[in-house]
């Protein structure tokens, strides 16, 4: 650590490196422009290099600038994830857990009661906010997500693939399984997330065009799905939404034909936070109860 000096002056390249302009980097950080070109022009003098190019519209990057940048960004993102692991309470009993309000509804709140009574001194509370979780800047330990590709210096393990199928209510279709033709004549619904009648009807080698056209759209999963109990019309919807609707025979599915779904659901959290209690718990049992869908 002998050689490693002038902190803020390396804070303040790294912010300016990172905006392409001082003035944004001086608001970033709380100072001054000045401020932000002296500590530059200081750790060029200490370096002996050249870092940044000053231009009309903001600087760009020399060579020995973009090594640097690189370094910078690796070492200040290893001190924030060390700062809030040191900041957030290693003996807590409680998980603030982000997820859509549709998976809240329709999947997990209604197991909740499952995970108090086998670790009941853990408290458990839902954020219903499916954007992007800054972890290093959020109180929230763990994120429910619906994707295919891992999150960025996260910790991030699929719990179960997923399929759209094709349901309704027994009050709109008492027979349960109907031909392919049959189904698309019904009353057709879908969230503005899954608008695949159309894959679905290529699927079940249907030629009819713009099926998709004719479907009605709802602002959510749990919305459409609560028409679809209500008997409006026949939904595609995600198979892990409707799970529990289907055992009580509040819907029922219409065909074996569905969607295979390249995105999955992901329990996200920060790199190592899998391994701590009670996170580890609770990691432990959705991957179980994820197993029995």
């Amino acid at each position: 650590m002998t050689n490693v000096r002038h902190l803020r002056a390396l804070q303040a390249f790294d912010a300016a490196a990172t905006r392409s302009n001082l003035s944004k980097a001086a608001e970033d950080l709380g100072v001054t422009h000045g401020a932000v070109s002296r500590q530059i022009k200081q750790l060029e003098q200490y370096l002996d290099v050249s870092l940044l190019r000053r231009l009309p519209g903001g600087v760009e990057l020399t060579d020995a600038g973009a090594r640097l940048h690189l370094a910078t960004q690796q070492a200040f993102a290893v001190l924030e994830q060390g700062i809030g692991a040191t900041k957030r309470p290693r003996k807590r009993r409680s998980i603030k857990i982000s997820l859509s309000s549709s998976l809240a509804i329709k999947w997990l709140v209604p197991k909740l009661q499952d995970f108090r009574e086998r670790h009941p001194g853990i408290s458990v509370y839902l954020d219903t906010d499916d954007q992007l979780i800054d972890f290093a800047d959020s109180d929230v330990d763990v994120a429910l997500r619906y994707g295919s590709n891992k999150e960025s210096e996260l910790f991030s393990e699929r719990l179960v693939s997923e399929r759209l199928l094709v349901v309704a209510a027994p009050s709109l279709v008492p027979e349960g399984l109907m031909a392919p033709a049959s189904i698309t004549k019904l009353p057709l619904l879908h969230d503005q997330f899954h608008p695949h009648w159309d894959t679905w009807a290529k699927a079940a080698g249907l030629l009819e065009p713009d099926v998709q056209s004719r479907s009605s759209a709802f602002p959510d999963s749990a919305v459409l799905i609560a028409a679809a109990i209500d008997g409006q019309g026949a939904i595609l919807v995600r198979n892990i939404l409707v799970a529990d609707d289907i055992e009580a025979g509040r819907l029922v599915c219409l065909s074996d034909i569905c969607i295979e779904q390249e995105r999955s659901l992901h329990f996200v959290c920060r790199e190592g936070d899998q391994q701590s209690p009670p996170i580890s718990v609770l990691r432990s049992w959705l991957t179980e109860t994820c197993s029995q869908l």
